[in-house]
Parts: C-alpha cells; sequence; structure tokens
C-alpha cells in the first residue's frame, strides 16, 4: 500500500490504517529500535507507542515523508529509553559507543549554548551528508542513525570492520571541519 493511501486511513480515523503502517513498516521500525535497545521487551514498548504518537498526531499533521517520519519516533522513543536505563545504571548497548565516538563532533556543553536553533545545526549536516557519495552518506547513516553495528555494516556492505571505522573516522573528522566552517565550534 502506498504512503498516501496510509496516511488517508489516518485521515479517516481507520484502524486499518495502524495495520498497514505495522506491515509495510514494522520490521523496519523494529530493526531500528532493536539495533538501540537490544532487548525484545524494550523494542515492543517502543513499537507500541510509536504506532500509538502515529495514530496521535496524524491527523493534523500529514508526514511528507512517512517512513522518515516513522523513524524518527520510534528511534527517539528508542534513545530516551536508553537515556533512562543509562541514567540507572552505565555501560551496554550502541548508543554510549555511538555517542562516545560523536563527542569529537559535538559541541561541548559550554558551546551548546550558541545552538539554541537547532534546526540550523541540522540542517549543516544535512548538507554535509548531501555532498558525500552516496556509500558514505549510507555507512554514515546506518551507523548515527539506524545506530547498526560496525560489523553489521561491514557485513552489509562487503567490506572490513576495520575499513568501515576508519571510513566512519575520516568522516567524523571531516564533518567536525565543516562545521567549523559553518560556524559551529572551535
Amino acid at each position: 500500500m502506498m504512503d498516501d493511501a496510509i496516511l488517508d486511513l489516518y485521515f479517516e480515523r481507520s484502524e486499518e490504517a495502524l495495520a498497514a503502517t505495522m506491515e509495510k513498516y514494522g520490521t523496519l521500525l523494529r530493526s531500528l529500535s532493536w539495533n538501540i535497545l537490544g532487548n525484545e521487551e524494550d523494542v515492543e514498548e517502543c513499537m507500541s507507542d510509536t504506532y500509538m504518537a502515529a495514530w496521535e498526531t496524524i491527523p493534523p499533521e500529514r508526514p511528507e515523508y512517512f517512513k522518515a517520519y516513522l523513524c524518527k519516533i520510534v528511534r527517539n522513543f528508542s534513545l530516551d529509553r536508553v537515556r533512562r536505563k543509562t541514567r540507572e545504571k552505565r555501560g551496554g548497548g550502541q548508543v554510549p559507543l555511538i555517542l562516545d565516538e560523536l563527542t569529537e563532533v559535538l559541541p561541548s556543553d559550554e558551546d551548546t549554548n550558541r545552538f539554541v536553533e537547532r534546526k540550523e545545526f541540522s540542517e549543516a549536516i544535512s548538507d554535509y551528508l548531501r555532498s558525500q557519495p552516496a556509500r558514505r552518506r549510507k555507512i554514515f547513516l546506518q551507523r548515527y542513525y539506524y545506530a547498526s553495528p560496525i560489523r553489521a555494516i561491514a557485513q552489509e556492505e562487503n567490506t572490513t570492520e576495520g575499513a568501515v571505522k576508519v571510513l566512519l573516522h575520516r568522516m567524523r573528522r571531516e564533518l567536525k571541519q565543516f562545521l567549523i566552517n559553518e560556524g559551529y565550534g572551535e
């Protein structure tokens, strides 16, 4: 079923909208949440929260990119759950490792006040990614948006884990310089 038809079902307040959403995007959303959480019970709760959020926000909102809209919702719920759990106990999972990798790119807490308008900062990162070849962009997004393990990315790209690590390191360094040139950071 096409996204526009699914969105029309939401606007009609038909429960078929949820079934169609689950059928078309359930596997992707579950995978994204699993990559972040690694716990079936937590994934199930995030999936339920995601479908509920979609139901509550559509209408009035009509997302232009339904797939990205759903991915953002499930990703945010999953990251919120990780934050809650890591407050209780530190360590484990992909997210702390990913955040450690990105600390060299992200602004310090003191600089964060400069970035009140997060949208501009996000757009700068998007501009950087749009300037990259498709393969590099895909690897970066797999790691830092979908929280995929290095091993899984290497297998999918038919390369070594070392090659993926080196590429990601270079891209983080390039991104940092790009953001500095755009006025974000040092």
